[in-house]
């Protein structure tokens, strides 16, 4: 990076850490080490090459800071990356709808983790939009799509999932974790968030 690029990578690593719930300088580190190496394969920011390197490892920070217009300006070149956001926040959607539906029901995970139910309700909104789609059937309906419209399609199914939390009582962040598992404990929401990112859990009173 060069010396104009560690200001705002700095600023973003900090809005990223606190999103994600790190406390201490030992946690935030271990995390903007990890995205550096994953992003960008380097191990201090200096090593971290000033143009590809540096748009990766600040399109991640955006990511996982919720910060959905700074993730459009270093997304170039990332419309698989955007398709994968869009379905995993479109399985969110699902679990959402479920937890909603049926309060008093144990939260049947093979039956919301499904790939294919996220791709159709991903088909269902682009249709609705008046997205052209043809590829589903393989899981590359975002080759039909500018990355534009793949963000708009993402953008649309966060604002549902938003709603869906405000709906079901939740009082935790609404910002969007692609990791993040939607559930019902009793008659409470839970969410759980996988990989090296300790665990989680926020609870709301899912409204009777």
């Amino acid at each position: 990076m060069t010396k104009a690029q560690l200001k705002p990578y700095w600023r973003a690593v900090g809005r990223a850490a606190s999103a994600l719930g790190l406390v201490g300088r030992e946690a935030v580190e271990k995390y903007r080490h990890e995205v550096m190496m994953e992003e960008a394969g380097a191990e201090h920011a200096r090593d971290v090459d000033s143009a590809d390197g540096f748009d990766r490892v600040m399109y991640r920070l955006a990511v996982d800071a919720g910060d959905w217009g700074a993730a459009a300006r270093f997304a170039s070149g990332e419309e698989r990356r955007m398709a994968h956001l869009v379905e995993q926040c479109a399985r969110q959607v699902i679990e959402l709808k479920q937890c909603e539906a049926t309060p008093d029901m144990v939260f049947a995970t093979e039956a919301i983790d499904s790939r294919a139910a996220a791709l159709s309700y991903v088909v269902g909104v682009m249709r609705q939009a008046g997205y052209p789609v043809y590829s589903q059937a393989n899981g590359d309906w975002w080759l039909d799509i500018t990355g534009g419209m793949a963000f708009q399609v993402f953008r649309m199914l966060d604002t549902h999932r938003r709603r869906l939390l405000r709906r079901l009582g939740w009082s935790g962040p609404l910002s969007f974790d692609a990791d993040a598992s939607w559930h019902l404990d009793g008659a409470m929401l839970s969410v759980r968030h996988a990989g090296d990112i300790p665990l989680q859990l926020h609870v709301g009173r899912v409204p009777a």
